[in-house]
């Protein structure tokens, strides 16, 4: 099989070299718009592999490198800019497609274009990396395990002591900075998300108060992402949806300090991003200020997993509670942890464990459990774990 990498950045550097250690995989195709990155990457991946110049805002050369593969991951962001347009022609060139989208609203476009991936046997999957992606197939094993769902939350830990690799994501590694930029317009204005049954506008970095079963409770803050807007659609008996974060109250505090400045014009969301980006790189401050920190991640409320599901509803006409977490991840930080598992559903897809048309959102063609197991073997911190232990799952 031909395969198309988007982007060489550190998300299409990690799938492509996940991606070229499949016997499957015939051929490989590093595409950049700087290809001395992509040609540095594709060295990396072997002789499968060859590095592509290329401009995706170029349709004409977007197409041509689309027409020569079976398959495109799509690692190119901001997705509110390029998703849509690069799903678009890989539609038109009939190319499956696999991408790490991460924003909400293009989410929503990209699957409208359903009707026409039909039409041309097209399957695309979007949203297939940590989260979403992971959190994803997590919230479908607690939402099959409930008859009724009240509230369904996807979440992840910032907790530098989090219970896993995500507390240690070093978010200043390449591609950070548009992963802080991301953060930003989802922690200001207003995001989609899943109200009373319904799509609505709602504002991000509300605190959420929630007990996971065997750790506790602690205060969750709100955050724009795809799975509230996606999961009902394949789950219609969740009533509600959120996607959290757990982090401590004072980078709470400092989160909604600077969506209030960009919510009143005063910075932008670039501004923004530059400042948070600097304030987790510089050590910390004083000693005062590492102290005042090291007080509120102890007030904050007990650590969390580090990608989890939980689902409040019904079961046989009782309160339930459904959660399930991951406990082990891909090494490599960020790049790892979002990019590997989009090789798996391409792996998958190739194995024919996936199959259908259309634009979906992982949930709605992928079974959890396959997909864990073919995850597994990649998940190493913060150590290995045996296949049934990789997810923690509890109904109750």
């Amino acid at each position: 099989m031909k395969i198309l990498v988007l982007g060489a950045g550190g998300m299409g550097a990690k799938a492509a070299e996940t991606v070229a250690q499949l016997d499957e995989v015939s051929a490989l195709t590093l595409a950049d718009l700087d290809f001395g990155s992509a040609g540095r990457i594709a060295k990396k991946c072997g002789p499968k592999a060859r590095a592509l110049k290329l401009d995706v805002t170029d349709l004409t050369a977007l197409h041509g490198a689309l027409k020569k593969a079976d398959a495109v991951l799509n690692c190119v962001g901001p997705f509110f800019r390029f998703g849509v347009p690069i799903l678009t022609a890989a539609i038109e060139t009939r190319t499956r497609y696999f991408d790490i989208c991460d924003d909400p609203e293009p989410t929503l476009e990209m699957l409208a274009l359903t009707d026409k991936a039909q039409a041309n046997n097209v399957l695309a999957i979007v949203g297939m990396g940590a989260s979403p992606g992971i959190s994803n197939l997590l919230a479908a094993k607690t939402c099959t395990a409930l008859d009724e769902i009240d509230h369904l939350i996807t979440g992840w830990s910032l907790d530098d002591d989090a219970d896993g690799p995500m507390g240690d994501l070093d978010l200043n590694e390449e591609g950070g900075n548009a992963a802080f930029v991301h953060w930003m317009e989802q922690c200001s204005g207003e995001v989609t998300g899943w109200v009373e049954g319904q799509l609505a506008s709602v504002k991000p970095l509300q605190p959420l108060k929630m007990t996971y079963p065997g750790i506790g409770k602690r205060t969750l803050w709100t955050v724009g992402h795809p799975e509230p807007v996606t999961l009902p659609l394949t789950f219609p008996h969740v009533t509600n949806a959120s996607n959290a974060m757990a982090l401590n109250r004072l980078d709470a505090m400092g989160l909604k300090d600077l969506a209030r400045r960009i919510d009143a014009g005063r910075i932008t969301i670039d501004e923004a991003a530059t400042e948070i980006s600097g304030s987790f790189s510089d050590g910390g401050g004083s000693a005062f200020q590492s102290f005042i920190a090291w007080v509120f991640s102890k007030i904050s409320g007990p650590k969390f997993p580090s990608l989890f599901a939980l689902a409040e509803g019904r079961l046989d006409g009782r309160p339930a509670i459904a959660a399930a977490a991951i406990t082990s991840l891909p090494k490599d930080g960020m790049a790892g942890i979002t990019s590997v598992p989009l090789a798996v559903a391409l792996k998958l897809y190739i194995e024919g464990k996936i199959a259908g048309t259309g634009v979906k959102a992982p949930e709605a063609v992928i079974d959890p459990d396959v997909f864990f197991n073919a995850f597994h073997p990649y998940c190493v911190s913060p150590s290995p774990v045996s296949p049934e232990k990789l997810v923690s799952f509890t109904v109750g």
